[in-house]
């Protein structure tokens, strides 16, 4: 004969409940939201965990070790965590051909001007080239140039190139002056000829050349 069921008992050990809870939550489990991730980054870089910080950037593999050096010190994770919180309270979320802006009343659509865009994107680019941040600025480049580069060599190239200082002096004034849009992409003019080039590609604007 078969023995009878023994009843379960009314309580689990706490390590058993933990998994069953755990468990019954990856049904619905919560995808962290903006202000979660970038707090979490900031984070991660206040406790030296670059390891966990970088997971939490788009970079590709390949410029780990660039992000590595670059917080090395422990006064630049601290000023980028800093940074990083202050943002917050102005967060955005992007998409190819679209902006959210994070406001009282909720999460709302910026339309922006034709021309505000691709100076974001240059503006972008930029930025993250006077902060050493080139896993940042080799993102921000056309997909033929991400191609031929990595974060590392795009550094290098601009820290033994001549005139690299002086090409990112004349797109910062460009900055300030008018855009020319394209159905393709936009151009800043910086004069002689010569322009800051930038494609649009899955609706997102790419620097594809400082001329």
């Amino acid at each position: 004969m078969s023995r009878p069921r023994q009843p379960q008992p009314s309580w689990l050990p706490l390590s058993t409940l933990s998994l069953t809870v755990a468990l019954a939550a990856t049904g619905c489990a919560h995808a962290p939201g903006p202000k979660e991730v970038a707090a979490s980054y900031a984070r991660a870089l206040e406790e030296n965990r670059l390891a966990d910080a970088y997971a939490l950037t788009s970079a590709p593999p390949e410029g780990q070790s660039a992000f590595l050096e670059h917080y090395a010190d422990a006064s630049v994770r601290q000023a980028r965590a800093r940074e990083v919180r202050a943002a917050l309270p102005e967060l955005q979320a992007r998409a190819p051909a679209l902006t959210l802006i994070q406001a009282k009343e909720g999460w709302r659509v910026v339309e922006e001007k034709p021309e505000d865009a691709p100076r974001e994107a240059l503006k972008r680019f930029l930025d993250a080239v006077g902060a050493g941040d080139w896993a940042t600025a080799w993102s921000l480049l056309s997909d033929p140039l991400r191609a031929r580069y990595t974060p590392e060599r795009l550094r290098e190239d601009f820290k033994h190139e001549p005139l690299s200082a002086e090409r990112v002096r004349r797109a910062r004034l460009a900055l300030k002056e008018d855009v020319r849009v394209t159905a393709s992409g936009a151009e800043f003019p910086i004069g002689k000829g010569r322009a800051v080039r930038l494609v649009r590609e899955a609706g997102e604007y790419r620097v594809a050349a400082i001329e």
